[in-house]
């Protein structure tokens, strides 16, 4: 063989043995998982009389939730006297004014709600929870995303687990509001269920290293000073503080059986945005934590676990690589090149690894916080098909992170349609909207291209299933990068006016 051709042999093989590790170590957490099945740990002890407590709200252009938050929070079952809200709003447009309005009317009915504002996003999220941590008067801190709906008895169900000085931080489960609205809203519920059932209890559970997800959760607020602050040198600020907190002494506590209800994006390019955030943010916390981590005491199989956890985006350019070179490995093989037994065996060893440990981990996570559970496996086919659309989107945040590349942290928008009202969302939605890099969802057309290529390459080899597989795969890039296209050439509209209040009932 040629050099080339011995390179493209061997950076597939390559790829396909970081795709083999990763599939692995999730198997290995479903495991984990089971050994430590059970119910969420008491608190050490109760506090003799309610702590003061500070909610901090960050905001950020939130025309559509801003008011059910406030109302919500202030629905929280707390002593007003040791109750304090702040709003830390960075907003641009109109959601300044509304939110004034409604905390004007909050503190008119006797709620201590402090509205802050900045005049820039320096820090953006990060910078707005730093702004306010030295005005906050309570010793502890939750926070609130825009679209999150906390239950009456969140504080109650939380607090008593500081009675541990070792508590740095509590975080709840998330739930989802808007989770009937259509497939994509229940594929990606199922998608965090993953997340918070399987690997946030199994981490929690095990004594190592997990995140704070941002919202959901209560701070010490003497922990995020020990810890050095909220940096804002990542886009993944939640995940950085949780790792230097712990490094710095703190641990945390995972409740799985405390629901805090959020609400999940309802278009394709809003998914992306948020995908592309997290893996960007993750990956770059993993190069600023990974040699804290390992000069630290930690045990091996912590420092372990914590690379996996943070480089787990790693597997998304690593597969999309794979992905490029399977074909001209398929026309080597035709030539007689690197085709034998152990290739197939090898091939077909990873393929079905990545099969079943995906069905187990996703079945596994809904099957213990859904009743009827099985009748929501026909979303299973969700996560292949987005999976491989979301591949060019994920493998370009985490190649922006190696290289260093600044960007703007791009929040979710968040629209308050509960229901399945579509043409509502739709409409506000727009609001949202700006310009677009076009680079990208053409990269995942033409990617989209190639499988389909591939596909048929695949059948006229004779092997007929696994073309007709490819070429579903397909699809996800061609509805993902398609959709891209068809938001930039959308003409932006204004949104229909903001509807009363309507807060959901708690659970």
């Amino acid at each position: 063989m040629t050099l080339p051709q011995v390179l493209v042999l061997g950076v597939y093989y390559a790829m396909l043995a970081v795709l083999a590790v990763v599939m692995g170590y999730r198997a290995l957490m479903v495991l984990r998982y089971y050994l430590r099945r059970g119910s969420d740990p008491v608190p050490a002890g109760r506090f003799p009389t309610e702590p003061f407590v500070t909610i901090q709200l960050p905001v950020f252009n939130e025309q559509f939730v801003v008011e059910r938050l406030l109302e919500t929070v202030c629905a929280i079952e707390w002593p007003r006297d040791r109750l304090e809200i702040q709003l830390l709003d960075d907003s641009t447009d109109d959601s300044r004014e509304i939110a004034a309005r409604k905390v004007a009317e909050l503190r008119a009915r006797g709620h201590d709600v402090v509205h802050l504002h900045r005049t820039d996003r320096r820090g953006y999220k990060a910078g707005a929870l730093a702004a306010g941590v030295p005005r906050a008067r309570g010793e502890f801190l939750a926070v609130f995303d825009a679209d999150f709906v906390p239950q009456p008895d969140f504080l109650r169900k939380t607090i008593d687990h500081f009675t541990d000085p070792k508590v740095g931080f509590v975080q709840t489960r998330w739930t989802y509001l808007n989770q009937d609205y259509g497939v994509l809203t229940q594929g990606m519920a199922m998608l965090l269920d993953g997340h918070f059932v399987l690997e946030q209890t199994t981490r929690a559970r095990g004594g190592y290293i997990f995140p704070f997800n941002g919202t959901g959760g209560v701070w010490r607020k003497s922990t995020i000073a020990a810890a050095g602050g909220w940096h804002a040198d990542t886009i993944c600020e939640d995940t950085d503080l949780s790792y230097r907190a712990n490094l710095a002494g703190y641990r945390g506590v995972y409740l799985r059986d405390v629901p805090c209800p959020g609400e999940l994006p309802v278009e394709l390019s809003a998914v992306k945005s948020q995908q592309h955030r997290w893996a960007k943010g993750v990956t770059e916390c993993f190069l600023k934590m990974m040699p804290l981590l390992w000069r630290s005491r930690l045990p091996v199989h912590k420092k372990l676990d914590a690379s996996f956890h943070l480089g787990a985006y790693l597997a998304f350019p690593a597969s999309l690589f794979m992905t490029v070179l399977t074909l001209p490995v398929m026309l080597l093989r035709m030539q007689g090149h690197g085709a034998n037994r152990l290739a197939t065996f090898v091939d077909g060893l990873v393929f079905f690894l990545v099969v079943v440990t995906q069905v187990v981990f996703y079945v596994a996570a809904t099957r213990e916080v859904h009743d009827r559970w099985w009748t929501r496996m026909k979303y299973l086919p969700f996560f292949p098909i987005v999976g491989v659309g979301l591949a060019v989107n994920n493998a370009r945040g985490v190649l922006e992170a190696l290289l260093g590349h600044r960007t703007e942290f791009v929040r979710t928008p968040k629209l308050g349609v509960v229901g399945r009202d579509a043409k509502t969302a739709a409409a506000r939605a727009k609001t949202y909207r700006a310009a677009r890099d076009w680079v990208q969802p053409v990269l995942e057309v033409l990617l989209g291209s190639w499988y389909v290529h591939m596909g048929l390459q695949q059948m006229r080899m004779g092997l007929v299933a696994g073309g007709l597989i490819t070429l579903v795969l397909s699809f996800g890039l061609f509805a993902i990068g398609g959709s891209a296209l068809r938001t930039m050439f959308t003409s932006r509209r204004p949104a229909p006016p903001t509807a009363p209040v309507a807060v959901p009932p708690a659970g």
